[in-house]
């Protein structure tokens, strides 16, 4: 598994330097050189892409390769050291850590999930989707899990509906041939389920207050290599900082980067506005949210799990105060 993890990422680091993510050859003799891992792209890497596109990796010392791997052989190529980050801390990450991984989340893109139910037009609610196919990215993942937690909020049993894991492309043609009856989506995929006629029948958003995106590593990159998590963390928060500072210069970037049209871009910066996380850093709040999502699922439920076993919030502290940000 260990020698699969590395050709992965191998494949994957090199589609992100023919994609224009490397900085010269001459700059990267300086620069400390990082790979962070990302499941899927969308609104939690925009925080990602714009400090690839606008150098503020660079000018925090750090060449970053970006390598689009599943969330299971990520979790390999970090305890193999064949990346050094793990774009997301959620459900996935976490119990990963709670089953022995020696890693922790170090960063918060966001506060607030963004993910919505889209069902054919033909289908009026929930209670009619029931027994019919739902298409997520992942069994376990974050947006599995909070779909389960949302349908149980709603009043709905998760076990009454039958799940079909597509990759995040497949959604929408998937929704469009019939081939699932739902699926969900979030910007800007929700955005185009939407302008095609499809049916939101659940905000799971709105039922489930839980982090979106952020940053895990390795204790041992903690502990050993300190000066470089926070150049990183300041590097990411930075870049959010710049996504949110300049509508124009955000939705030309996400444009390029999802690929989607101007009006669809500009709806998923509208919807990163109202849920992106200030400081950044991982807060008791959101872990506990995790928790209790894994719990839900029936993962751990025996188990008290203290905030430090899961997470590090030291470094980002250090950085939001940096930063001028008010933190305890």
């Amino acid at each position: 598994m260990d020698m699969l993890a590395k050709r992965i990422v191998g494949f994957g680091v090199a589609l992100g330097l023919m994609g224009g993510f490397a900085p010269s050859a001459v700059a990267q003799d300086k620069l400390t050189r990082v790979r962070i891992a990302y499941p899927s792209g969308g609104i939690c890497c925009l925080a990602l892409y714009g400090g690839i596109q606008w150098k503020i990796f660079e000018e925090n010392g750090l060449h970053v390769e970006l390598v689009q791997i599943r969330s299971q052989i990520g979790n390999m190529a970090l305890m193999a050291n064949e990346i050094q980050y793990f774009s997301g801390v959620g459900p996935a990450s976490v119990s990963a850590t709670l089953r022995g991984m020696q890693s922790r989340g170090v960063w918060f893109a966001s506060d607030q999930l963004i993910y919505s139910l889209m069902a054919r037009p033909e289908i009026q609610s929930l209670r009619e989707l029931r027994g019919k196919k739902i298409g997520i990215t992942g069994l376990g993942g974050t947006s599995h899990v909070a779909l389960q937690i949302a349908l149980e909020g709603a009043g709905e049993n998760p076990k009454n509906f039958v799940y079909v894991v597509l990759g995040g492309p497949q959604l929408l043609p998937a929704l469009e041939t019939g081939t699932v009856d739902a699926a969900i989506f979030n910007p800007p995929l929700d955005f185009y389920a939407k302008r095609k006629k499809f049916r939101e029948v659940l905000d799971v958003g709105a039922k489930v207050k839980m982090p979106l995106g952020g940053l895990t590593t390795m204790l041992s990159t903690i502990r050993n290599r300190p000066d470089e998590v926070r150049r990183v963390l300041r590097a990411m928060q930075l870049a959010k900082q710049e996504v949110l500072r300049s509508k124009e210069k955000s939705v030309a970037m996400i444009v390029k980067q999802l690929q989607v049209d101007k009006e669809a871009a500009e709806d998923t910066f509208e919807a990163l506005k109202r849920t992106v996380s200030g400081s950044g850093v991982p807060t008791r709040e959101g872990m506990e949210l995790i928790i209790k999502s894994l719990q839900a699922a029936g993962q751990f439920t025996d188990r008290k799990v203290a905030f430090e076993e899961i997470a590090d919030d030291r470094l980002a502290r250090e950085v939001a105060r940096e930063l001028g940000y008010k933190v305890p």
